[in-house]
């Protein structure tokens, strides 16, 4: 799925940008590698991957690197993600600037001793996709890759493969094959550990992102593996209605997607699909699947379902491989929404000047709103979220007038430490604060707001999220707001 553009993206959140950047342009790469130009042109990718591409060019420091804000120290695992980044639009067809890949790969290459071997080999494998590939320091890590983790031996196949070191790259694919969990159902799948690529770390490990890269290896390095057709299973049962979890997890599965399915069709030809759909013993769609109409969304009519168990029945002619992914969303009408999740979140409503904990709000009123939130275990790239009820207007403190304001009540603090987050966004309808690395425990977050409108209003639930650890979320309940 293509994803929205930028609006409302902090300004200096160079992960924010990479994780917008990435899945779009993987996502026109697999248009184009695979001919689906008119698809291309329909998901209007262009204009969303040029405003990505211009601003990872701002955010790249004076050294040539890239750090997780805009105004940070540079990092390794960061700078070898943007670079790949980078490659991989430019691999999509849309022109990037060589100056920028050149400063970045020098960056890498000066740094490369000083980096933990799993990042090394990461950088090692962005070098090669931009096209600065390192012979001598990959064949070194080759020879130490004792300790390596999954995703890792990965990538070095594909780099050692990428530079014509094809002996150790099939010996790296042979040992990720041994490796494999075959699961019922003919799946195939390369599990990742709490240690593998070192989430406290930032690396974003996961068993879809790892599963993904060895799939990867296997179509480049070994075509024609056996294991292909069970990993591609796997793969496709971890989809989801809008993708494979977080975005980084998206942009490695379309990646080792598209690559099976470039190579299937080399293999396979263009010969189309005839498939039916049924549900509960009656035909609801049927049709041909082919290199022009390679992908179809099917909709089960409501009218069609049942009461309790429902039967789907997909079948094909068997000519060729069919994938799918099944997927249902309800929407529920509430009164109330309850708090719920792992992560326990409070919200309450101040008085400006008195602290008091306000029942109603008059007119005009400033109130200072009080989040809480309380995480079991430290998370890293966390969103907390929080809605505002119709009437209320968050004080911009980007703002001249208002950040006075909002001084005259202590409210401004110059550093991140103190504020206890990265960077705030003020938005029409809700506050988002983004904190690059969240302790464990209580945080309490607070912003100013303004009674505007008179009425009864609806707060929607104010909900913590970390970016790349889908089980770490929570969110307060709705709560009502009156306004005099």
């Amino acid at each position: 799925n293509g994803l929205d553009d930028l609006t409302g993206f902090p300004y200096g959140c160079v992960e924010q940008t990479m994780s917008r950047a990435v899945p779009n342009a993987v996502v026109a790469r697999a248009f184009s590698r695979l001919g689906m130009g008119d698809l291309l042109a329909q998901a209007d990718l262009d204009a969303k991957i040029e405003a990505s591409i211009q601003r990872l060019y701002g955010f790249q420091h004076d050294d040539g690197g890239w750090g997780w804000w805009f105004d940070d120290a540079t990092d390794a695992y960061q700078t070898a993600w943007v670079m790949f980044g980078l490659s991989q639009t430019r691999d999509a067809g849309y022109e990037v600037d060589e100056s920028v890949l050149s400063r970045g790969a020098e960056w890498l290459r000066t740094n490369l001793a000083t980096m933990d071997a799993r990042t090394r080999v990461f950088a090692l494998y962005s070098l090669s996709l931009a096209g600065y590939g390192e012979r001598d320091a990959t064949l070194a890590a080759y020879e130490g890759r004792a300790g390596l983790d999954t995703f890792s031996q990965a990538a070095l196949a594909l780099t050692l493969h990428a530079l014509g070191q094809t002996t150790q790259a099939r010996a790296l694919v042979s040992d990720l094959s041994a490796a494999a969990t075959t699961l019922p159902g003919g799946k195939v799948t390369w599990s990742a550990g709490r240690s593998d690529g070192y989430y406290d770390l930032k690396t974003m490990a996961s068993s879809t992102r790892t599963t993904a890269m060895v799939l990867s290896a296997l179509v480049r390095v070994t075509p024609g593996s056996p294991l292909e057709a069970g990993t591609v299973r796997w793969l496709m049962g971890e989809r989801r209605l809008d993708g494979w979890g977080t975005t980084n997890e998206t942009a490695f599965a379309v990646l080792g997607l598209t690559d099976h399915l470039v190579a299937q069709r080399a293999a396979l030809g263009n010969a189309g699909v005839q498939y039916s759909l049924s549900v509960n013993g009656q035909t609801v769609e049927q049709g041909t699947l082919a290199p022009d109409v390679p992908l179809i969304t099917l909709a089960v009519p409501f009218e069609r379902l049942r009461t309790g168990a429902n039967t789907l029945r997909l079948t094909h002619d068997g000519r060729t491989p069919l994938y799918y992914a099944l997927s249902s969303r309800m929407l529920v009408a509430q009164e109330q929404v309850e708090a719920a999740g792992p992560v326990t979140v409070n919200r309450v409503y101040l008085d400006a000047a008195t602290n008091q904990i306000l029942e109603t709000v008059a007119a005009g009123q400033l109130v200072r709103v009080r989040l809480t939130v309380n995480l079991p275990a430290r998370a890293a790239y966390v969103i907390v979220e929080d809605s505002l009820p119709g009437g209320l207007e968050a004080l911009n403190e980007g703002l001249n007038t208002e950040n006075r304001l909002a001084a005259s009540y202590g409210s401004i603090e110059q550093t991140w430490r103190g504020l206890g987050y990265n960077y705030k966004e003020i938005r029409d309808d809700r506050v988002a604060f983004f904190i690059t690395d969240m302790n464990a425990g209580r945080t309490v977050l607070t912003y100013y707001a303004r009674a505007t409108h008179a009425g009864t209003f609806m707060a929607m639930p104010t909900e913590v999220s970390a970016m790349y650890d889908l089980a770490t979320w929570g969110r307060s309940a709705s709560t009502p707001l009156v306004v005099d």
